[in-house]
């Protein structure tokens, strides 16, 4: 294969440039240096200006019926991170339309939730002011709750008529019990009836109160099972476990902001120089 004898190796062409990029850099020194902290400079005073943004933390603690979540926490935090979602916030706090506000922009964009624990995610959500960003944090907690009440509720009505039949059980029970006593009591008071028949029905009454004690205990430890299906440690609804934490701060971190305009400047003002250089180079 031929190579034309004008062809520059690819090192030697590299450091070529290299060495106009140094050049055409020290003999525009002052500007390269100072133009890009004078951008740098503009861009933090102009983002500190800015109204500051207020961010939301909380944690969510996921509804359970009998200590089984309603919906699994994946799929919780798909709901909340879902735009569908973000837009009955928005609604719900009263707030114009995602087009037209500003503090609704925000919130549509910022509400975010993560798995935090194996039974509690994180919400962060940010908002102009300070009452906003617990509005909005509560908000979305409240509206998913109500969004698995109506799962949760039917659970909780089914172990509440269980109770119920309970109740009526341990009643019917409990006046049996005082039946059985009673026919007790008139058995050993009956003198005139045969010995041994009254030996043979206090034994039968005897039964059927054991009998009657069995299954009125065993009707009491259901009852005491279902009711704790229903305690506070087992079915409870979806809520904040303690109050929002609020931090303020700006929409864009001035820092970033600075870096990024004087990086574009710096770049800006290389490529002015280089091509500045190279005219130059075309003219002699």
């Amino acid at each position: 294969m031929s190579v034309s004898p004008n062809a520059v190796p690819g090192d030697r062409y590299l450091g070529g440039l290299f060495m106009f990029l140094c050049r055409a850099i020290r003999e525009h020194l002052f500007l390269t240096v100072l133009l890009p902290l004078v951008a740098a400079a503009i861009a933090y005073v102009a983002v500190l200006q800015l109204p500051p943004v207020y961010t939301a933390q909380g944690n969510v603690r996921i509804g359970r019926v009998d200590g089984t979540e309603t919906m699994g926490l994946t799929g919780v935090v798909s709901r909340l991170n879902s735009p569908s979602f973000k837009l009955r916030v928005i609604e719900a706090m009263g707030l114009p339309s995602v087009d037209r506000d500003r503090a609704a922009q925000l919130i549509f964009q910022s509400l975010a939730a993560k798995q935090e624990t194996a039974d509690t995610l994180a919400v962060t959500v940010r908002a102009t002011g300070a009452q906003q960003a617990r509005d909005a944090a509560a908000t979305a907690v409240r509206l998913l709750d109500e969004e698995q009440r109506k799962t949760r509720e039917p659970l909780e009505a089914d172990i509440k008529e269980q109770l119920a039949t309970n109740d009526a059980t341990i009643t019917g029970l409990l006046e049996t019990r005082d039946s059985l006593s009673a026919l007790m009591k008139e058995n050993g008071q009956g003198a005139s009836i045969d010995p041994t028949s009254l030996v043979m029905r206090r034994v039968w009454l005897a039964d059927l109160i054991s009998r009657n004690e069995q299954r009125l205990t065993a009707a009491k430890a259901e009852r005491h099972a279902l009711s704790a299906k229903l305690g506070v440690w087992k079915t409870y609804p979806t809520t904040l476990l303690d109050d929002v934490f609020v931090l303020p701060g700006f929409a864009v971190r001035p820092a970033t902001m600075a870096l990024l305009a004087g990086g574009a400047a710096f770049m800006i003002l290389l490529l002015g120089v280089v091509l500045r250089g190279s005219k130059a180079v075309r003219a002699d």
